[in-house]
């Protein structure tokens, strides 16, 4: 049985087909409608037996899918009526197969949906446009860092306002693109009505504006930013650093020979065509895919991605760091991408570039910053973005004309603890908490451990949110448990199903009624470590704290993964397991603190091993010991209820230690009885000692012969202290 996408494959494929016939006029849809289904009678049969895996009919399906050829540029669809294109009448001949015709499109569509905003502020910003003047398609594709292909493409399906003002950088109607005669002619009776034709340098099948009314790229980007064309106030493109590597045939740095010798660096260009400088990202990946037809995917976006780089995001003026072992070579890129094609087979693209030390290169690891170490650690990338150091290069390559000093290095402080912080934690004072603060700037991974009910987590959260200054945003809690791995904590792939987007626009309920595939999609989610590192290294002077509940209840091998690594070597990067750093590395930023809560008592799991031990500092929690000793007592106080529930806990903690166990860990916690329902009524106490006291120690004893409650039973414990039940009601 054919799927749901060969099914609404051959229904696109039938409306372009039949809409062949009506290029002149074409035809609104309900006459195009029956005359698709005449054509393949089946259609609606086949789509009918998907049964409640479709939520629409073929013919409303049909509608929606139809945006995926719109936005490739194939098909208009103005005024409900349906035209057909000279890209759209090309792709006919050029995909004759109804799935490679739609897939084709849908891969068009799909650059289109995740550049949405930039493709519709292109399309506003041509409706504004300045009365009489036009722009070059390459100009605005720039200003918004889209394909000019695409969006040229996309202006002809769309024909939103202003679309035809959208030219070639001579003035030529279609930017290369094909057009049907209507097309021509419609595209002539616009700039005629706009004043902008060019009737000279126009023909029978051409058509031209006029090149005075070109819009300049300068003036465009004061457009852009709502500025004058020349004022001081229009940003430049910042300056960029790229670590670009290449070798010989025999594995040696070029920067030996060719690059060092002819003042440039290089890119293999191995059976690709000879591409021009600021050529678009479609355009360089279908050059790639038919260059490299036998590699794998990931081989093929590795390889466009690079050469897109090459030719159209590296731009004059740029820094170029190349490395030959030990040694840095820095120097400043001083031209355009050129093809070069020397011998068959050994075509290249080349880029000039003034070396700045050729006779004296920098140490790797002693003059340049040890962040960028992590950032060229992947041997197999060719080029590298480290942009984020360009200030601390640029002084190594002269000064640049009106530029700033670079700005200085920002660094995160930890606050000292203070006593409004210990008063609200009932300590006495704030010196367990102010050496809990020493620990973290020392090492920046704190352990909080102690037996239940000592308000490990409390304190942790509580000392965290001080930390960062009271920012929500910055505090993360998570709990490990034997089930967690990386992919909860640090990033893993999740299926889903496709499309499943909320209804808040009529756009994207049509998008998700549109898909009907039943198959599962994968997507790399970020875990909370991930979103807190990213955070926190976009925003150095801030503190962030990722507080780790129960963390030995974890496999913390498996869950920490190459973070384990990290914790120790804060400022190392090292590649991550499922490639998300882009071969850029990763590291765990310095403003980045980590404080988990242990429970000494649980013996159902592992203890941390020597290795994890080592990257955390510990703080106790016990209530024999500072800060806890007299803290029951002090909450009481505080809230005016008498003394008789921490006389019991210290007469049941002293019990605990002269018993069998003889564990210190074995001892019970205040928070137990710092529970507003434990002072609420006479019998809430007995309660709460009932149902959470003694089943705590019914398992500590578990096994040894203990009368549990003979021993720690309430009524006992207040009769040996003189107590009664209803004292302090």
């Amino acid at each position: 049985m054919p799927t749901a996408f060969e099914i609404s494959a051959r229904a696109v494929h039938q409306a372009a087909t039949v809409l062949v016939d009506h290029l002149q006029d074409g035809l609104p849809f309900r006459e195009l409608r029956p005359r698709i289904h005449q054509a393949d009678p089946a259609l609606a049969q086949d789509w009918a037996a998907l049964g409640t895996t479709v939520k629409t009919d073929i013919d409303r399906n049909l509608s929606y899918i139809a945006t995926a050829p719109t936005k490739a540029g194939w098909l208009t669809r103005a005024n409900r009526t349906w035209r057909l294109t000279g890209l759209g009448f090309e792709a006919l001949r050029t995909y004759p197969d109804p799935v490679t015709f739609f897939s084709e499109a849908t891969t068009r569509y799909t650059y289109w949906r995740t550049r949405r905003a930039s493709f519709d502020t292109a399309a506003k910003l041509l409706s504004e446009l300045p009365d009489e003047q036009w722009v070059a398609v390459e100009d605005l594709a720039a200003e918004y860092e889209i394909d000019p292909e695409a969006l040229a493409a996309c202006l002809q399906g769309t024909r939103t306002e202003g679309w035809h003002l959208a030219l070639s950088a001579e003035g030529e109607a279609g930017y290369g693109l094909t057009l049907l005669p209507t097309e021509t002619d419609a595209w002539r009776a616009l700039l005629e009505r706009d004043e902008l034709y060019d009737e000279a340098a126009s023909s029978f099948d051409t058509v031209r504006a006029l090149p005075a009314k070109r819009l300049t790229a300068d003036a465009l980007a004061a457009l852009v930013l709502g500025e004058e064309p020349g004022q001081d106030g229009i940003p430049q493109r910042p300056r960029r650093v790229w670590v670009i590597r290449g070798t010989d045939t025999g594995g040696a740095s070029l920067i030996r020979t060719l690059w060092r010798d002819e003042g440039m660096v290089t890119l293999p260009a191995h059976r690709l065509p000879a591409l021009s400088q600021g050529t678009g990202p479609q355009r360089v990946r279908k050059a790639v895919d038919d260059a490299d037809s036998g590699a794998t995917s990931v081989q093929r976006d590795r390889r466009a991605e690079e050469l897109h780089t090459f030719l159209s995001r590296i731009q004059e003026g740029d820094i170029v760091v190349c490395t030959d072992g030990p040694k840095a070579y820095l120097g400043v890129v001083r031209g355009p991408a050129v093809y070069t094609d020397p011998l068959q087979d050994a075509a290249y693209f080349t880029r000039p570039v003034a070396w700045q030390n050729l006779d004296a290169p920098l140490d790797f690891v002693a003059d340049l910053p040890a962040e960028l170490t992590g950032r060229v650690a992947d041997a197999d990338a060719r080029i590298v973005d480290i942009s984020e150091f360009a200030s601390r290069l640029e002084p190594l390559v002269g000064p640049e004309p009106e530029r700033a000093a670079p700005p200085p290095d920002i660094t995160a402080v930890l606050p000292d603890a203070t006593e409004e912080l210990a008063d609200g934690l009932f300590l006495s004072d704030a010196s367990w908490l102010q050496e809990s603060v020493d620990l973290l700037r020392g090492k920046p991974q704190l352990i909080f451990h102690g037996p239940p009910g000592t308000g490990k987590t409390y304190t942790a959260l509580a000392l965290a949110r001080h930390l960062t200054g009271g920012s929500l945003n910055n505090v993360r809690l998570v709990q490990f448990h034997p089930a967690y791995t990386y992919e909860d904590f640090f990033e893993g792939f999740r299926p889903r199903l496709p499309k499943k987007l909320s209804p808040d626009s009529p756009a994207q309920k049509r998008e998700r009624d549109a898909d009907t595939s039943t198959g599962l999609v994968f997507d790399l989610v970020q875990g909370p470590l991930r979103r807190l590192a990213t955070s926190a290294e976009e925003r150095p002077a801030e503190v962030f704290v990722l507080v780790i509940d129960e963390i030995n209840r974890g496999n913390l091998a498996k869950v920490f993964g190459e973070m384990y690594f990290l914790l120790e070597y804060r400022k190392e990067f090292v590649h991550l397991l499922y490639g998300s750093d882009e071969g850029r590395g990763f590291r765990l930023p310095p403003n980045l603190y980590i404080i988990g809560t242990m429970n000494t008592v649980d013996r159902t799991v592992a203890l941390m091993d020597a290795a994890m031990r080592r990257r955390f500092s510990f703080m106790e929690l016990h209530p024999d010991a500072p800060p806890l000793t007299g803290l029951l007592s002090r909450w009481l106080t505080e809230n005016q209820h008498p003394q008789d529930a921490g006389l019991l806990l210290d007469e049941l903690n002293r019990r605990i230690a002269e018993g069998p166990a003889n564990d210190r860990d074995f001892r019970v916690g205040h928070s137990y009885l710092m529970q507003s329902m434990a002072h609420s009524s006479p019998r809430a106490l007995d309660l709460i000692w009932r149902s959470q006291v003694i089943p705590l120690l019914t398992e500590y004893h578990w096994g040894d012969g203990t009368d549990i409650e003979e021993t720690y039973g309430l009524a006992g414990i207040r009769e040996h202290l003189g107590l009664r039940p209803d004292d302090g009601a």
